[in-house]
C-alpha cells in the first residue's frame, strides 16, 4: 500500500489536474449561482480521498472516484435544501458525466469537456470585474490556483486575493453569468484577460512559487492545452493567441533542462540544449510564422521574439544578445513592466558588460521588487561577475529568505556556498 507522501502526491497531482475540468463541468450545469458550493465539494473530495486512500489505497481510477465524491457532496446539500428544481436535472448530467470520466472517454466527450472549459474561461472573464478580478478568478477555478499562488502572482497579499475572489463571485452571480463564448462584438476585451490568465499559470509552472521542484510541468503544458485550443478556435484564432502559443511553446521546450537532479533549478547559462524539446521548438516557430498574419504587433509577439532567438541558439554564447536587447527595448516602449525591465537587465550585461548593468538595475529598485526574489537573484549575480563577492553573499542570502520554493532555495545555497569557496575568484 502506497504511503501518505505518494498518496498526497497522487492526490495533488489529480487535483490539480482536474479541478478545473470539474469546476467547469458543475459550473455549467449548476450555473455561478454555486460556485462556492461546487468550490467546496470539489476541495472536499480531495481531503476526503487524503484521508480515505492512506487506509484503503488507491482506487483502480482516482479521477473517477474525485468526481463521484464531488457530485455526491452537491448532490446532498442540494437535497437539504429541498428547494432546488435543479436537482433531478443535474443529477442526471452528473452521473452521465462521473460514467464517462470512468470509463474510456471517447472524443465527443472530451470535446465536450474542452468547450466547458474555454466556455468557463470566457465567463470568469466577464466584462462586468476589474481586469484584475478576471484573472484572479479564472487562475482560483479553471487553474486551480491557491490563494497564495495568486498572491504571488499579482505582487501582492493573501487577504486582498480573497477578498477579490469574493466580489468577483458575486458580482457574476448578481450579473447572471452564462457558460458561453462571446459574440465576435464582445470577444476583443474579454480575450485580452484570457490570454493573460494563460500566461500568469504558464509562469506559475516555469517558475514555481512553492513546493519541491523547479517548475510544475502540469501547469505549463495546461497552459499550452488551453492555448491551442484558442488557436484552434474559429473565434479566437487571432495572430496575438498564435503568438502566446508560440511564447509557451519556445518556453516549455526547455523545461527538461530547467529542473535538475532532485527538482534542482538550472539556469539557462547552465542548461543541457540537447534536453531542450526540438518538436516543441518546431512547433512554436509555426504559430510564431502564424502570428505574424495581419498588422498586428502585441505583447505577445515581442516575447514570443525575445524567447525564440533563446529556442534556436546552439548555446548561450550564440545567442543573438543584440537583437534581443532591441526586443526588450521595443517592449518596455510599449508597455513598462518591472519584470520585463529586469528581464532586460541580463541582455544588457550580455551586450554592455555586467558593470553597465549592475548600474541600470539599481535604478530599478522600488518596494516591490525588494520583495520579488529574482531581483536579487539578478543583483547577486551581477554582483559577483563584478567582483563584488561579499555582496553577492549577501543578496543572494537576502534573496532565499523570500523563496517558498525548495528547489530554487537549494539553487541560492549552492551559488552562495561556490562564492564563499573562491571568493572572488574567477568571477
Amino acid at each position: 500500500m502506497p504511503g501518505y507522501d505518494q498518496i498526497t502526491e497522487s492526490v495533488d497531482h489529480l487535483f490539480r489536474r482536474h479541478a478545473g475540468q470539474m469546476t467547469a463541468v458543475l459550473t455549467r450545469i449548476f450555473g455561478f449561482g454555486k460556485i462556492d458550493l461546487i468550490e467546496d465539494a470539489i476541495q472536499e473530495s480531495m481531503l476526503r480521498a487524503l484521508s480515505h486512500w492512506s487506509y484503503k489505497g488507491l482506487p483502480d481510477n482516482p479521477r473517477a472516484w474525485l468526481i463521484q465524491v464531488a457530485k455526491n457532496n452537491i448532490l446532498d446539500r442540494l437535497r437539504k435544501s429541498s428547494r432546488d428544481a435543479d436537482l433531478e436535472e443535474g443529477s442526471r448530467l452528473l452521473d452521465a458525466w462521473a460514467r464517462s470520466a470512468g470509463s474510456s472517454v471517447d472524443t465527443a466527450f472530451e470535446k465536450e469537456i474542452r468547450e466547458d472549459q474555454l466556455q468557463m474561461i470566457f465567463a470568469c472573464c466577464h466584462p462586468a470585474l476589474t481586469p484584475d478580478s478576471r484573472i484572479a478568478l479564472t487562475l482560483k477555478t479553471v487553474g486551480g490556483f491557491s490563494v497564495g499562488e495568486i498572491a504571488v502572482a499579482f505582487l501582492s497579499n493573501k487577504d486582498a486575493v480573497a477578498k477579490m475572489l469574493v466580489r468577483a463571485k458575486k458580482k457574476l452571480r448578481d450579473e447572471g453569468a452564462r457558460m458561453e463564448i462571446p459574440a465576435p462584438s464582445e470577444l476583443g476585451p474579454r480575450l485580452e484577460s484570457v490570454l493573460k490568465v494563460l500566461y500568469l499559470m504558464f509562469n506559475e509552472g516555469y517558475s514555481a512559487s512553492g513546493g519541491e521542484s523547479a517548475v510544475r510541468t502540469d501547469l505549463c503544458h495546461e497552459a499550452i492545452r488551453l492555448a491551442r485550443l484558442l488557436a484552434d478556435h474559429p473565434l479566437t484564432s487571432q495572430p496575438k493567441v498564435h503568438a502566446l502559443a508560440a511564447l509557451f511553446l519556445f518556453q516549455a521546450s526547455r523545461l527538461p533542462a530547467r529542473s535538475g537532479e532532485g527538482g534542482t533549478l538550472t539556469i539557462l547559462p547552465d542548461q543541457d540544449r540537447s534536453l531542450w524539446d526540438r518538436k516543441m521548438i518546431a512547433e512554436g516557430l509555426r504559430h510564431f510564422r502564424s502570428s505574424a498574419s495581419g498588422s498586428e504587433i502585441s505583447d505577445y509577439h515581442l516575447e514570443a521574439e525575445i524567447a525564440s532567438y533563446h529556442a534556436v541558439s546552439e548555446d548561450y554564447g550564440s545567442t543573438d544578445w543584440r537583437a534581443l536587447l532591441e526586443a526588450y527595448d521595443r517592449l518596455l516602449e510599449r508597455r513598462y513592466s518591472q519584470i520585463a525591465a529586469l528581464n532586460r537587465i541580463i541582455a544588457l550585461a550580455e551586450v554592455e558588460g555586467p558593470d553597465k548593468a549592475l548600474e541600470e538595475l539599481q535604478t530599478l529598485a522600488d518596494e516591490k521588487l525588494e520583495a520579488y526574489y529574482p531581483y536579487h537573484v539578478t543583483l547577486a549575480e551581477l554582483q559577483r561577475r563584478t567582483g563584488l563577492g561579499e555582496d553577492a553573499l549577501r543578496s543572494y542570502e537576502f534573496a532565499a529568505g523570500l523563496v517558498e520554493n525548495e528547489a530554487v532555495k537549494r539553487f541560492l545555497r549552492k551559488r552562495r556556498e561556490e562564492i564563499g569557496a573562491k571568493g572572488s575568484e574567477g568571477v
